[in-house]
């Protein structure tokens, strides 16, 4: 739903029929911001007291070592296409080595100093999350013994900090992490979402020994980078992780012992990997090693000994949208999880570029007297921009199908034609993001205290296509089919594409039509 009616509450909302458990845990749950530790029961102690990496791949058959490269290694960017391309994690070590590493700005003193004095916190006893000011954080870490014990009340991990100005400006300028792999980097199609629709990826983190992430994957099929900054006393953070296809294995394996993976709400045993027979990949991180997660890699993460600084970030793939179109968004809605990453969005605004990119590519074709056409150069970068556009039309036509209704010339829509849309809808019941078609109601909104009677379409409260059709509606039941926008506008950038696609590879699209006539 939009960001004017955040207050409305879930009691207008009402379901006819079984929900997922993420819903009965919770009735008419609204996703909250800061947790109170209320809703996890207490989990066992989980400590790294006498752990060792050597040790740890001995216990159990199906436990195996992550694979390390120098940052400085010739075959580092062939390495990294290798490990992409199988869904293999990698550990890039050795950057804490280059000229370049910024000694004095990666340090517990300077963000103390200059980062934002306020910080987020979890107590990992009690699951509690909390705000506290950063230097009474780092106080605590550094007051903290590094082993748990079964009779302390608190242990707190310092979480989803947002990431100083000045170490982004490093990572993006100063050339020592390979440019595919930064955040908002040549790879990352998070890019094309506009600045309204911008998602923040670039996070930090301040942990002790013992403190956790629990098994999860990261958002919607993305790639996470996660390097460490600063240790002390020996700090470091011990990786459990599975390769991207294994999943479907492991949310199955989380449901035979009654958890669910989505929840990120249980903390995996050494003797729980061993029982799930999947291949478990095994890491300790230490200062200067970058972590390479391959998009739907369930992970777990535990530091050890002293305090660990790191810094981590998402990049979104076309792959990633793919697989998160089709494999992760089902999951979401099931558990009730927010998307964040406006997945439907952002393959309709990378379309919609790639689309302009291809056009000037073969208009520079055209117009330049003294480029050679004959060139493989040039003909293969048009090829890969044509082929990459083409992997994007078949996203967006599955979408388009999803999101088409024979009476969308009839509906209201939030904007009109011409007009600049601006996505921030979310279904209030499950969390999903709405792309284009939503049901929504306004005389419910508007019977809840505090909202302004001037709503405007978009602005009550909205269920989503999904949840609509398994009985989820509003406390008075009449809702109002609705869209974003014209239909014709998505039709009018879906057959451009298509136009550009057959300039360059007609083959490739000879089976395709244009929609804007007859869109059924």
């Amino acid at each position: 739903m939009s960001d004017t009616t955040a207050s409305i509450s879930h009691l207008e909302l009402r379901s006819d029929v079984s929900h997922s458990q993420a819903f009965d845990s919770d009735p008419y749950r609204r996703h909250s911001i800061v947790n109170d530790g209320t809703r996890y029961p207490s989990k066992p102690l989980i400590s790294t007291k006498g752990w060792t990496l050597a040790q740890l791949i001995k216990k159990s058959p199906n436990f195996c070592l992550v694979d390390r490269v120098r940052f400085d290694d010739p075959m580092l960017m062939q390495t990294i296409r290798i490990h992409e391309d199988s869904g293999a994690p990698l550990i890039i070590e050795g950057f804490h080595e280059h000229d370049s590493w910024p000694t004095d700005l990666f340090t517990l003193d300077w963000l103390s100093v200059h980062g934002k004095p306020g910080a987020s916190a979890r107590n990992v006893r009690t699951w509690a999350d909390f705000d506290l000011p950063l230097s009474e954080l780092i106080h605590k870490l550094r007051a903290t013994p590094v082993y748990a014990n079964k009779n302390e009340t608190e242990r707190l991990y310092g979480k989803d900090a947002e990431c100083p100005h000045e170490w982004a400006t490093w990572l993006s300028t100063s050339g020592v992490l390979p440019s595919d792999l930064l955040p908002h980097g040549t790879n990352d199609y998070l890019n094309y979402l506009s600045v309204s629709s911008d998602v923040q990826t670039l996070m930090c983190y301040l942990g002790v020994g013992d403190t956790f992430t629990p098994f999860h994957k990261d958002l919607c099929a993305s790639s996470g980078q996660n390097l460490m900054c600063y240790t002390e006393n020996g700090g470091s953070s011990f990786w459990f992780m599975t390769e991207s296809s294994a999943a479907p294995a492991m949310a199955e394996f989380f449901q035979k012992m009654n958890e669910e993976l989505d929840f990120e709400t249980h903390v995996v045993t050494l003797k729980e990997l061993g029982q799930s027979r999947l291949r478990i990949y095994i890491a300790e991180q230490t200062l200067g090693d970058l972590v390479l997660v391959p998009p739907r890699s369930c992970h777990q993460v535990i530091n050890n000994g002293g305090i660990t600084m790191k810094t981590s970030w998402s990049r979104m793939t076309l792959k990633g949208l793919s697989n998160s179109l089709y494999h992760e968004l089902p999951v979401y809605h099931r558990v009730c999880r927010p998307e964040t990453y406006k997945v439907k969005l952002n393959i309709y605004r990378a379309l919609h570029r790639q689309t302009q990119m291809l056009r000037e590519l073969c208009e520079q074709q055209t117009s330049s007297p003294h480029l050679d056409r004959s060139s493989p150069t040039v003909n293969s970068n048009l090829e890969r921009v044509a082929d990459d556009l083409h992997h994007l039309l078949e996203l967006l036509d599955d979408v388009l199908a999803e999101e088409y209704s024979p009476k969308h010339q009839d509906m209201p829509h939030v904007s009109q034609s011409e007009t600049c849309h601006q996505n921030n809808i979310c279904c209030d019941f499950c969390g999903a993001d709405v792309f284009q078609s939503f049901f929504e109601c306004l005389p419910c909104a508007l019977r809840t205290t505090g909202i302004d009677d001037k709503m405007k379409i978009g602005d009550g409260i909205v269920v989503c296509p999904l949840c609509y059709v398994e009985g989820r509606s509003c406390n008075c039941g009449t809702m109002n089919p609705t869209q974003c926008q014209p239909f014709g506008d998505l039709l009018k950038v879906r057959d451009k594409a298509l136009h550009v696609i057959r300039a360059v590879c007609p083959d490739v699209v000879k089976d395709y039509k244009c929609l804007l006539g007859h869109p059924e």
